[in-house]
C-alpha cells in the first residue's frame, strides 16, 4: 500500500515536469519549423498524450472488457472538455481561442454522433465501423497539415 502511494505521486511529479517540457518544446518546435501551434499540438501533444489511452483500451479490447474501453474513450473526452479547459480558465482566466475554427467543433460533434449511432445501431461497433471512424481521423488531420 505504501509503495503504491509512493509510485503513485512519483507519477504525478514526472507526469508535472514532462508536460511542461513537452509543452515548451512542441512551442519551440512550432516556431522553429514556422508552423502553427495548433497544427504541432495535434501531431505531438494530442497523439503524445494520447497513446496511453490508446494502449489501455486496445489491452481492454483484447481482453474483451469492451465496456471499460468504451467508457475510457467516452469518460476521457468528457474529462478533457470539461476539467482539462476548465480547471485553467478558473485557475487563469479567460483562454483565447485564436486558431479554432469551426471544422473542428463540426468534427467533435461529427464523431460523437457517429459513435452513438455506431453503438446504438446493434450494441456493437465493427471493423467497418472502426474503419470510417479512421478515415474521419485522418482527413480531419490532413485538413489540419495540409490547409493550415
Amino acid at each position: 500500500m505504501i509503495s503504491a502511494i509512493i509510485l503513485l505521486v512519483i507519477s504525478i511529479a514526472l507526469i508535472a515536469i514532462s508536460s511542461d517540457v513537452l509543452v515548451n518544446s512542441a512551442v519551440l518546435i512550432a516556431k522553429q519549423w514556422n508552423v502553427s501551434e495548433k497544427v504541432i499540438t495535434m501531431v505531438l501533444i494530442v497523439i503524445g498524450t494520447s497513446l496511453p489511452e490508446l494502449i489501455m483500451t486496445v489491452r481492454a479490447s483484447q481482453k474483451q472488457e469492451y465496456e471499460m474501453a468504451i467508457g475510457n474513450i467516452v469518460e476521457t473526452n468528457i474529462f478533457n472538455i470539461c476539467v482539462v479547459l476548465g480547471l485553467p480558465i478558473v485557475l487563469f482566466g479567460p483562454i483565447r481561442i485564436v486558431n479554432f475554427h469551426v471544422i473542428d467543433i463540426i468534427v467533435v460533434l461529427l464523431s460523437t454522433i457517429i459513435l452513438y449511432i455506431f453503438s446504438k445501431s446493434d450494441k456493437k461497433l465493427t471493423k467497418i465501423e472502426g474503419f470510417l471512424m479512421l478515415i474521419i481521423f485522418i482527413l480531419y488531420y490532413g485538413y489540419l497539415l495540409f490547409m493550415n
